[in-house]
């Protein structure tokens, strides 16, 4: 288990605390030590095995941490909030060697988070739990591209404002949500509909994002008030590959 607030032992260095584990095991000085270095290599901190936990930035205190969890050859990795503590920078730093543990390791990774962008950066699969119950589960390309539970669409679109309001500031009678479900990331549709059919929309609020090279996400968008060149609009979106649109009525 990789703790979100490292829970090294203070009065130990990187190596010892690695070394710890093993020692509850039952193994030998010798080979922990020889195992703990191997794990500092892997974690990049092989300069620092002398460092205690003080000397140490937040970073490197999670690598180390994330070296000790390695150090019994676990079968699953739980990860519970482990970059919350840390700076963006940082954060980054941390979740690409965890996956790049996960790849060459071959070990399963579980993270509890509540960032989506963590999920975005890592997981391959999403369980979302609302108040102790699984809302809903599957890839991350299936639940970003179409959330099916309200726990879902709270966590993938952001809490909106009320469509009187988006109303009054697209001076249109009609708001459109266009989902973007795994096209080619940054398909540029606005300048293609405005270039292909002549029409001008008006975009009140976007949040994509781009997983291993493709689109997920929302914009909203405000049609023309000419219901002509509405429907031409719509009729374009909705032509276009992973691409699906739907009116918003009420709230978004």
């Amino acid at each position: 288990m990789i703790f979100q607030s490292f829970n090294l032992l203070m009065q130990r260095t990187a190596l010892d605390n690695i070394c710890f584990p093993m020692e509850l095991a039952g193994k030998g000085r010798k080979e922990a030590v020889a195992r703990a270095r191997e794990l500092l290599e892997i974690v990049d901190l092989a300069s620092k095995e002398k460092a205690y936990p003080a000397q140490l930035s937040g970073g490197q205190k999670q690598r180390i941490a994330i070296a000790r969890t390695l150090a019994m050859d676990p079968q699953v990795l739980l990860c519970d909030e482990a970059t919350s503590a840390l700076d963006p920078k940082t954060t980054r730093d941390i979740l690409r060697l965890i996956q790049d543990i996960n790849k060459r390791l071959g070990i399963t990774v579980v993270v509890i988070t509540h960032e989506m962008k963590v999920i975005e950066e890592i997981c391959s699969r999403v369980a979302i739990l609302d108040h102790g119950n699984l809302a809903e589960t599957g890839t991350v390309e299936e639940v970003f591209a179409n959330p099916k539970s309200e726990a879902g669409r709270r966590l993938v679109y952001p809490d909106g404002v009320p469509y009187e309001v988006l109303r009054h500031e697209a001076g249109t009678a009609r708001v459109i949500r266009v989902a973007f479900n795994g096209g080619t990331a940054y398909q540029p549709l606005i300048a293609s509909l405005a270039i292909d059919c002549g029409v001008k929309v008006n975009i009140l609020g976007a949040d994509t994002r781009n997983i291993d090279g493709k689109a997920f996400g929302t914009m909203l968008l405000g049609l023309p008030e000419d219901p002509n060149e509405a429907a031409k609009a719509l009729s374009y979106i909705r032509s276009q590959p992973n691409v699906t649109a739907e009116e918003v009525e009420y709230h978004v």
